[in-house]
């Protein structure tokens, strides 16, 4: 065969096994093709498949400032907001109802006009030469504003007559209670407050102590949301739960019974009642839930931080830490030392013959410990001590319990039997030592707060003739002191290092038109009426409705707040948000301050004792803990 021929059929039998090579590398896109459709732009259309390909990127480069718009478009209205409503939670709130307004101006004493504009916000436009009297107006978004009100509950204690058996009454009744479901009371008695700072939220929030009936703790907050969060149930029946402890010293409660949290003031639909007017109403019973704590936790951030929240009842006269994991409820003090007077009044009760043989046993016995009454007024210090107090017999004292950040939790099915306990743990707490008196005077203790310095313990105690406020100094004196701060008089007692002096005093007759008759009587010193900022100034509650501030120094008065119209506050305490809150039985208030409340400082707190440690050595460490 010619050389020519055999060249020609190489090369034809290459183009064909180049042809099929081909042919089955299109088959699959062709299949691909037709699944997908024949008019597929990013396969047929190279053009078209570049333009979309450019405008999905110039889509991206956008977004970012797509969602930099609508982030920066919520922060102003949920955060900035806008308008005279701006602190209630952004620019949204503008359209809600206002606030009512308690106060508008304050008052300055003497010459301490700057001290009271370096704590109140004050209007601008107010200047001193056409300032015609000693009252700074507030500016127009930070005056004294009532943020919560309920209306009054009214305890009534007597079962009222149906009187819609008959045809006539009818019509009246349908609108009665048509009015009265819209004013259903869910506040009974307001006593004290306390801020707690959520970590998870990022954001703190304000419990407030109801202590009429079984008692209820509600939790008021502003959130970063467009609406303000108001306020919700934080705790049923935080005062009073057994019945167990209920006397009938009271006559509006029966023995061992605690009260039903149903308010009255609304009348149910299937029978009408006799208006609230027409019944006999008083006051609720108070059982519930008297102060409140966050429990110090050793070097956190802020004192507020914490998961377990203490508080006093009324109803089972102990004071309880609630544990944040389990809800148990740990007894922290049940029983406390009597008073110095205790004593005395029980020998002086006793026949002559039995006299001297009770001096002779109590020169060597200890002193049987009581329960507590009315505890209130809770107050850590930053070594994790938690100072309260107590009423009994007209008699106000001051207890310590040491190191009660370390008391050991309970579960929660013992926490059902702690009801009943005796005594805390289970254990003679006599034997512990572990609470003793501080501070006793004649009348009723109003508040406790501590020293910006945490050097002095304030103490505001009301008698039947006026309000003082002592001094006592915290030092390592007084873990060997016994009792002898006592204020019954103002000189101190003989063997003392140091004792309370008075710091402040007014007689009753200053408030004028604002006074109210004391007499002695206990239920008209509910609350905890004093407060300190971080400067030291002192805040507290004089007459019914009006606040007075105090310098540090010499406690003189620098000005004071006074509510117009109206009900008598019951306690005053800072918030970490920047408010100075008040509240009344059934409303509370605050008002915008430059200067917050004084913070506890968490480093100090003492370190968990060892198992294995002694006696001496918890004594040890308690002296060198008050060195420090």
């Amino acid at each position: 065969m010619p050389s020519g021929e055999i060249r020609r059929r190489k090369n034809a039998t290459n183009r064909q096994t180049a042809a099929n090579s081909m042919s089955s590398k299109a088959s699959p896109l062709t299949q691909t093709k037709r699944s997908t459709g024949t008019d597929n732009a990013d396969e047929t259309n190279p053009r078209q498949s570049g333009k979309k390909s450019l405008k999905t990127r110039e889509y991206d480069e956008y977004a970012w400032f797509a969602v930099f718009l609508f982030a920066a478009s919520y922060f102003v209205i949920t955060r900035r907001g806008g308008g005279i409503h701006h602190s209630r939670g952004g620019l949204l709130s503008s359209f809600s109802k206002p606030y009512q307004i308690s106060a508008s101006s304050v008052s300055v004493m003497g010459n301490h006009e700057e001290m009271i504009r370096s704590i109140f916000y004050i209007a601008k436009n107010q200047k001193d030469s056409t300032r015609s009297s000693s009252s700074l107006e507030l500016a127009h978004n930070h005056q004294l504003e009532v943020v919560l009100s309920s209306p009054p509950d009214l305890y009534c204690t007597e079962e009222t007559t149906d009187e819609c058996n008959t045809n006539d009454n009818q019509e009246e009744c349908k609108k009665q209670i048509s009015n009265n479901e819209q004013s259903i009371p869910f506040l009974s008695y307001l006593i004290s407050t306390t801020w707690v700072h959520d970590e998870e939220l990022g954001r703190g929030f304000l419990l407030l102590a109801d202590g009429g009936r079984s008692g209820r703790i509600w939790r008021w907050e502003v959130g970063g949301g467009p609406i303000t969060i108001g306020r919700s149930l934080h705790m049923e029946r935080s005062g009073c739960r057994s019945g167990l402890w209920v006397d009938g010293d009271d006559t509006k409660m029966r023995n061992g019974t605690c009260p039903e949290n149903i308010f009255s003031g609304s009348v149910s639909s299937s029978s009408c009642s006799k208006t609230v007017s027409e019944q006999k109403a008083s006051s609720p019973p108070l059982l519930g839930s008297a102060s409140l704590a966050v429990e110090l936790t050793r070097d956190a951030e802020r004192p507020s931080i914490g998961k377990n929240i203490v508080v006093a009842e009324w109803g089972e006269k102990r004071i309880v830490r609630v544990e944040g994991e389990t809800g148990a409820r740990t007894p922290l003090v049940v029983l406390v030392p009597p008073p110095a007077h205790h004593d005395k009044i029980e020998m002086e009760s006793q026949g002559q013959e039995e006299e001297e043989a009770s001096h002779e046993s109590k020169e060597v016995s200890v002193p049987e410990w009581v329960r507590v009454q009315r505890p209130n007024h809770l107050t850590y210090t930053p070594f994790g001590d938690l100072l309260f107090s107590d009423n009994r017999d007209n008699v106000g004292i001051v207890y310590r319990l040491k190191e009660a950040v370390h008391v050991q939790p309970i579960s929660a099915e013992q926490s059902r039997d702690a009801h009943g306990w005796e005594r805390s743990k289970m254990e003679d707490q006599a034997d512990q030592n572990n609470v003793d008196i501080l501070f006793q005077a004649d009348g009723v203790i109003e508040g406790l707060a501590l020293a910006s310095d945490y050097s002095m313990l304030y103490i505001l105690v009301a008698s039947p003739v006026g309000k003082t406020v002592y001094r006592l100094p915290l030092d390592s004196d007084d873990d060997e002191d016994d009792g002898s701060g006592d204020a019954t008089s103002n000189e101190p007692n003989e063997g003392e290092k140091e004792s309370a002096s008075v710091f402040y005093s007014m007689p009753f007759e200053d408030c004028e038109e604002d006074h109210i008759d004391y007499n002695g009587n206990a239920s008209l010193s509910v609350g905890s009426k004093l407060s300190v900022d971080a400067q030291g100034t002192l805040y507290m509650i004089t007459c019914p409705s009006t606040v007075t501030l105090l310098s540090r120094e010499q406690g003189r008065v620098i000005g004071t707040l006074t509510s117009q119209g109206s009900k008598s506050f019951t306690s005053i305490g800072f918030g970490e948000d920047g408010y100075l809150y008040l509240t009344s039985p059934n409303e509370l208030r605050r008002v915008k301050t430059r200067i917050g409340g004084m913070a506890v400082p968490t480093n100090l707190v003492v370190p968990q004792p060892s198992k294995l440690a002694t006696t001496g050595g918890d004594e040890q460490r308690r002296q060198k803990r008050d060195k420090n």
